[in-house]
């Protein structure tokens, strides 16, 4: 996978900061007080500061995860328009347990004997079904959740936050784990103020 940020608000500790400040009659930037918020759950503030993603190469199962955060916007890869050529290995992603299970003494694993198989069928089926003239919208049907692909999220930095509770934890599915990490690692890279803003919630 792969994440880059396209877009993100300039200096987004002071916008929070500010922000926050109208609520108390101060004018002036002042960090401290958009730390006071954030430990204190007055978040709202948060919402003022803005961040865009560009994300490649995840699976439809983690895509589908991610777009239940509702509180974000995105732009999803059309399966319906694009057609896919999905010669070799590099079009699904494949889960690292399935790497790791020994089905036979030959050290073979699951992923050799049965799954990189079952996506060999997929995509051949995908194939033959496009060969003989069925529109990529009804083609798509046979491609599985592992299928790779891109999409654009904005989010403010409240529903960033969000994120990181509910995705970073160990209880999270590793892909979306390694996702969210990737994204406030990216995000931490844009400036001082956003990587002042992801250590606060470290």
């Amino acid at each position: 996978m792969k994440v880059t940020v396209i877009s993100a608000t300039e200096a987004p500790v002071d916008v929070i900061s500010l922000a926050a400040g109208v609520c108390f009659g101060k004018f002036n930037v002042s960090p401290k007080r958009a730390e006071t918020c954030y430990r204190s759950g007055h978040l709202s503030v948060f919402e003022h500061a803005h961040i865009t993603f560009h994300i490649e190469s995840i699976s439809r199962s983690c895509m589908a995860q991610l777009t239940r955060h509702r509180h974000a916007s995105f732009c999803v890869e059309s399966q319906r328009y694009n057609r896919y050529d999905l010669s070799g290995d590099d079009w699904y992603v494949t889960p690292p347990s399935m790497e790791q299970i020994v089905v036979n003494s030959d050290d073979e694993t699951f992923a050799e004997a049965h799954f990189e198989e079952s996506m060999r069928c997929s995509a051949d089926d995908y194939r033959i079904a496009l060969e003989n003239g069925i529109k990529p919208e009804d083609a798509r049907y046979m491609l599985p959740e592992a299928a790779k692909t891109n999409l654009v999220i904005t989010l403010n930095c409240r529903e960033l936050f969000h994120i990181f509770d509910m995705r970073l934890p160990k209880s999270a599915q590793w892909e979306i784990r390694d996702l969210v990490s990737a994204m406030k690692e990216e995000a931490s890279s844009v400036n001082d103020q956003w990587r002042w803003l992801m250590e606060l919630v470290a």
